[in-house]
């Protein structure tokens, strides 16, 4: 038998793109294992670990924490090129935490590096106790071009003339953004901000607007700022203060294909939501949050039951909605038939849902709720799939009980 010796400049070799794969399906501690394997798994296992990046997560509310994020980006400046996704996060909901109150200037140093980033999340409650550099920075971060999406969580301003001015940031390149539980000083008028606000304020051409918030002055600023025919997702609350607003959204958003209407418990509005006018609706999605005490304050006044309302709005969309998603927020699920069927409230009926639309492929009935107690979860979805029997026998019905997310899931 013939023995031939390996040459030792022999090496087994793995195609790059293979070893990018593999490494773009492993955990975020593996990664930094990784890069210091092969000088092959350096420049993706880096590009990963540093695409999507917290300041500061839970637990490493700390200058020193911060100063050795700085050190890294300092000695190795092309790192803070792979930051795509940006959180920049108050770990305590009230409590304001060491970032956003430090006179250092590491934090807006770390944040001027960032040039190529595309999404940012801020998740700031307490916007009243940014130190101004840190504020500063935030703003200038906000103005990056290459920026495409944003999300603004959980703020409290003051003003409405400091979200104006945060508004008044935003860069032409954005194509989504959400605003979610944002207030401002409702008390204060939209042109309390700069008196040139008018002509700062161009045009955004979105595809994506999420409005969860309890500032009537970001519904006007969408009006006026973002072009609605460019629209193909919107998600927006609807309440009494906002409902001239959120009609003036509708009728706008005429390219909508995705549309969510929330409506909370107490809507006392005689109008409801019109649809009719957008006639690229595809997929309606509405969620209602039920509390059986705060609609018998109303002492038995029909409209008020939050399920009519949103069949009523429900009664206006185009023939062309092919997909219907229903939340029903609610405690307990035994309490379903209080806003569901015949009640002293008015009757809520779905028996004509299909015959008026036509197109419609499927119904998805959610219940949404924290109740422990799985007996009635069941129940709930029993009765569900007795309400809407027709699309149940067709099997085109989907009801499901599942779990509202914490603010700590957010």
């Amino acid at each position: 038998m013939a023995h031939h010796k390996l040459s030792g400049a022999f090496h087994a070799t793995c195609p790059q793109e293979l070893i990018d794969l593999i490494l773009g399906k492993t955990d975020s501690a593996t990664l930094k294992s990784c890069a210091l394997v092969a000088r092959s798994f350096r420049p993706t296992s880096q590009k990963l670990i540093f695409s999507d990046l917290t300041i500061l997560p839970s637990g490493c509310d700390s200058i020193p924490a911060l100063q050795r994020l700085a050190d890294v980006f300092s000695a190795s400046p092309h790192l803070a090129l792979h930051v795509r996704t940006l959180h920049l996060v108050q770990p305590g909901f009230y409590k304001p935490c060491v970032w956003m109150e430090s006179e250092s200037d590491i934090v807006p140093a770390i944040l001027s590096m960032f040039t190529k980033l595309e999404s940012l999340d801020i998740r700031v409650y307490n916007w009243d106790s940014l130190h101004s550099n840190c504020e500063q920075a935030i703003y200038a971060l906000i103005t990056r071009s290459s920026l495409s999406s944003i999300e603004l969580k959980e703020a409290r301003l003051k003003t409405n003339a400091t979200l104006l001015s945060l508004l008044q940031c935003l860069p032409s390149s954005l194509e989504s953004a959400s605003f979610l539980k944002v207030f401002a000083n409702q008390y204060s008028s939209y042109h309390d901000g700069p008196k040139s606000a008018s002509t700062e304020l161009h045009q955004l051409r979105l595809a994506s607007l999420h409005l969860d918030s309890f500032s009537p002055m970001l519904f006007r600023w969408a009006n006026r700022t973002v072009d609605l025919k460019c629209l193909r997702y919107l998600h927006t609350m609807v309440r009494e203060d906002t409902m001239d607003d959120v009609q003036q959204l509708l009728d706008g958003a005429v390219y909508v294909e995705t549309c969510h209407l929330s409506f909370g418990s107490v809507y006392s509005q005689p109008e409801n939501p019109n649809l009719e006018k957008m006639q690229g609706l595809r997929t309606l999605e509405i969620s209602v949050r039920l509390d059986w005490g705060e609609i018998e304050e109303f002492e038995g006044q029909g409209r008020h039951n939050p399920v009519n309302d949103a069949m009523r709005t429900l009664d206006t969309a185009p023939h062309t909605v092919e997909h219907l998603v229903l939340n029903l927020n609610i405690w307990n699920p035994d309490e379903l038939s209080y806003f569901i069927g015949s009640t002293s409230f008015g009757s809520t009926s779905f028996d004509n849902l299909g015959e008026d639309h036509p197109a419609l492929q499927d119904v998805i009935v959610r219940i949404v709720s924290g109740y422990d107690y799985l007996a009635a979860l069941q129940r709930g979805i029993r009765y569900l799939e007795t309400v809407f029997y027709q699309f149940h026998k067709r099997g085109m019905l989907t009801a499901v009980a599942v779990r509202p997310p914490s603010w700590e899931d957010n």
